[in-house]
């Protein structure tokens, strides 16, 4: 069988299909259907592809006694074989069972194309289709997730502005409280003085002797009676309504206990304590002391201060302390009031409070 040039059957113009028997003439190279060109041939010319074979129309002429059976293209009379030739599988493409050409005409490079084009065209179409049916699917899907979404920040947004005006709010409430604070905290400043001064008048009358030994059976009128002759102030027992030990305000302090001493007047109680501090300065070598009272046991000073309110005690104490590192010889008290002076030669500082006692240099 020779090897297909054309796809076509130049007898019948019907499609050589790749699995049928065909014959490819040797000259002009046009392939026949095999019961096209006679079914007696088939036997012949089928026993060898490289056999030399000619069609009808390239086949010399010998008159009437060529008998060879053929159906050219424009004859419509029937080959004796043609009720045979049955269906060649036509529907093997869409585009070929839709293709008519004519017995004249083979179909052209260009149709070949067209058709390419036409089902590139349909099957892009469907392509097309497919992906927007699919994108419009996934897109609707984003659609609704996009509006819960923006349901969502809706709520979120509606939820903040909220909590936005409540903290407004607290912090409006937060300014007033502070500057309410602030307002306090000058109010129980000034308060807190005018207690202290107020605990410190209503000792105007009271001194406080400190570091007297004690005894459990002691006669505290008899011992400030005592005092009073030895510094030689004139004073009765009608001048004294209440002498008292106070509590220590450390209880692990081995010091005695203090005493309190309420005299019947300020000027009483000015009196006492001049007379005690005159005695210290007469007699620098044996100031106040238990031996003095006839008090046994060891000897021990004994010092006679205002009584101070808790507050000006504190203070007091820290003023002691700054002398000592800043070098002040003296510091002493008058009517409640802390002094002290670097030298005989400086001016003597009032300390009011704490931030007073921090500006000493």
């Amino acid at each position: 069988m020779a090897h297909r040039i054309n796809n076509l059957c130049t007898a019948c113009s019907q499609i050589l299909e790749a699995d049928e028997k065909f014959l490819t003439c040797s000259s002009c190279k046009k392939s026949y259907h095999i019961p096209c060109v006679g079914s007696s041939l088939e036997k012949t010319y089928t026993s060898n592809d490289t056999y030399f074979w000619q069609c009808p129309e390239c086949k010399p002429k010998r008159g009437n006694a060529d008998n060879t059976p053929v159906r050219s293209g424009n004859s419509t009379s029937k080959l004796p074989d043609e009720d045979n030739i049955t269906s060649r599988k036509k529907g093997s493409s869409v585009a070929m069972q839709n293709l008519e050409p004519t017995k004249k005409n083979p179909v052209t490079q260009e149709e070949i194309r067209n058709i390419i084009r036409s089902e590139i065209k349909d099957l892009l179409k469907h392509f097309n289709d497919t992906i927007d049916n699919f994108v419009n699917k996934e897109l609707k899907s984003i659609k609704d997730e996009l509006c819960s979404v923006k349901e969502s920040m809706k709520f979120m947004n509606e939820q903040y502005e909220d909590i936005k005006s409540e903290i407004r709010t607290k912090f409006k409430a937060f300014d007033t409280l502070n500057k309410e604070n602030e307002q306090l905290k000058v109010t129980i400043q000034d308060l807190d003085m005018r207690l202290n001064v107020m605990e410190q008048q209503s000792r105007a009358c009271n001194v406080e002797l400190q570091c007297l030994p004690e005894h459990k059976n002691e006669n505290l009128i008899n011992t400030i009676m005592q005092l009073s002759r030895v510094i030689s102030c004139n004073i009765t027992e009608d001048n004294i309504h209440n002498v008292t030990r106070i509590a220590k305000q450390n209880p692990s302090s081995s010091r005695p206990k203090s005493i309190i001493v309420q005299f019947d007047s300020p000027r009483t109680r000015d009196t006492f304590l001049a007379a005690s501090i005159k005695y210290n300065k007469n007699n620098p070598d044996d100031k106040l002391n238990s031996k003095l009272l006839g008090i046994g046991g060891l000897k021990q000073n004994i010092y006679v201060v205002e009584h101070l309110s808790p507050k000006n005690k504190m203070l007091h104490a820290a003023a002691r302390q700054k002398a000592r590192q800043k070098g002040y010889r003296y510091i002493w008290v008058r009517n409640g009031r802390i002094f002290m002076r670097k030298s005989d030669n400086c001016e003597y500082k009032h300390i009011k409070d704490m931030a007073s006692l921090d500006k000493i240099d």
